[in-house]
């Protein structure tokens, strides 16, 4: 889903403050994807640029009102240095992606730049026009003597008559005049130096310059109301208390619409209901052999055999060939383990699934 996001510099180099509105998560567990345009190394990563997305988790995560602050330090700050604009995305726990953005990078210091010995080309302009930008004191001049005062002369008797002819003092209405006006004129003055200077600035979601891989839209769930989350619309839909019959056809009509969170939510619900089908869905969000992830999960082999496991033990033959594979083949945690592979392959073939027989059969001997 599309959010809203600024970056801001801190005082401490190397280190900047991510504000991100608009997006429904908890603080707890978000991860972010940084993405910048040139060159094919494209992602970052906890050791450098590389080709393949990475997920990166900040020092902190704090919850500011009804926006989210990253606190990022020098492993992401100083290796954006130089770079103008980034695409981010933030991934939640057990959701996958809710919420991408293309957020302007600012001109910041470098945790090395205060290291001479370690200051790059770079960061050496960078300090120079920043250093340049500032405003030289001027020397301030010493005091001139102060020049004899005249000696005192009377006052002329025109300048008296003046001052015996000072207009009476105004009426009190005309003073509480030229105080509201003043007031307006203070006011004026603070709302504009509050656009100017304290505002952060937002950067609005632009299309990504390439092609995302699946998102999870927490505020477009099919026929949700505008500004409603996906929680709410599924809190919303379980209330009703449906059967896991009918929260299995629900949630594959959110998985059709594509409202991936949605469908996660209501596979799940169904699936601690004890809904074999159900279980293989939710299952199939973190098979590692699903490609691409569903909704952007993060692959967890062991939870995939879990769910495939109940699944298969309750008769399903999809289960059972899908476990088989996972087991034959392990990733994302979960260690090969090819007896057991074969022996639910076995029970899946005998239940003529012709997909089973064919991975059984190119199973070493």
């Amino acid at each position: 889903m599309p959010i809203r996001a600024s970056v801001a510099p801190l005082s401490e180099p190397g280190h900047a403050l991510l504000r991100v509105s608009d997006l429904d998560a908890a603080p707890e567990g978000l991860a972010l994807s940084i993405q910048r345009q040139q060159g094919p190394d494209s992602h970052l990563g906890d050791d450098g640029w590389r080709r393949t997305e990475a997920w990166l988790m900040p020092e902190t995560v704090a919850q500011r009102g009804g926006m989210l602050e990253f606190h990022l330090g020098p492993e992401i700050c100083d290796r954006l240095a130089g770079i103008a604009t980034v695409r981010l995305r933030i991934k939640e726990p057990d959701i996958g992606v809710v919420g991408t953005t293309v957020v302007a990078w600012p001109p910041m210091l470098t945790s090395g730049a205060v290291d001479p010995s370690s200051r790059r080309p770079d960061d050496t302009v960078r300090l120079r026009s920043a250093a340049m930008s500032e405003p030289v004191p001027e020397p301030v001049p010493e005091p001139l003597p102060e020049p004899p005062a005249p000696p005192f002369a009377p006052p002329r008797s025109e300048l008296r008559a003046e001052r015996d002819t000072v207009p009476a003092r105004r009426s009190g209405a005309a003073g509480w005049v030229v105080a509201i006006l003043i007031l307006l004129a203070l006011a004026g003055g603070g709302y504009y130096a509050y656009l100017t200077y304290y505002k952060p600035a937002e950067t609005v979601a632009e299309t990504p310059p390439a092609a995302p891989s699946p998102t999870v839209d927490l505020k477009t769930a099919e026929g949700a109301p505008a500004g409603k989350s996906v929680r709410a619309v599924v809190a919303d839909y379980l209330a009703t208390k449906p059967t896991p019959e009918a929260m299995l056809a629900k949630a594959r009509d959110f998985a059709k619409a594509g409202d991936g969170a949605a469908a996660f939510l209501v596979f799940r619900r169904a699936a601690e209901a004890g809904n074999a089908e159900a279980e293989v869905e939710l299952a199939a969000f973190y098979d590692p052999l699903v490609t691409p992830a569903k909704a952007g999960f993060t692959p967890d082999g062991v939870r995939a055999a879990d769910w495939y496991e109940r699944a298969a033990l309750a008769g399903s033959g999809e289960a059972q060939r899908r476990l088989g594979l996972l087991l034959a083949k392990g990733g994302a945690g979960l260690a090969a383990d090819p007896a057991k592979a074969r022996t639910w392959l076995q029970q899946a073939a005998a239940q003529n699934d012709a997909d089973a027989k064919k991975a059984l059969e190119a199973l070493p001997k």
